[in-house]
């Protein structure tokens, strides 16, 4: 399963622990690849004359990168 962490957007703890607790109990996945937000697609939106709405956006710190990588494992996923 993949998570694209976006600070002030998907970052609240609360949404994380709801979305861990479901992903262990399906039984199916193995593991989690929690994909930090960047702004390096930035361009092809503009090549494509799309409003990007995600401008102000910023990447996650380390800090909270690793509180979501924990949120997932402390469900017993296996989480990078």
């Amino acid at each position: 399963m993949r998570f694209v962490l976006v600070p002030g957007l998907t970052d609240d703890q609360a949404d994380i622990d709801s979305i861990a607790t479901f992903a262990a109990s399906l039984g199916t996945v193995q593991r989690v690849e929690v994909l930090p937000f960047h702004q390096m697609g930035r361009y092809k939106w503009e090549k494509l004359g799309l409003d990007y709405t995600l401008n102000d956006a910023v990447a996650p710190t380390v800090e909270l990168t690793e509180r979501v990588l924990d949120q997932f494992r402390s469900r017993g996923l296996t989480a990078y």
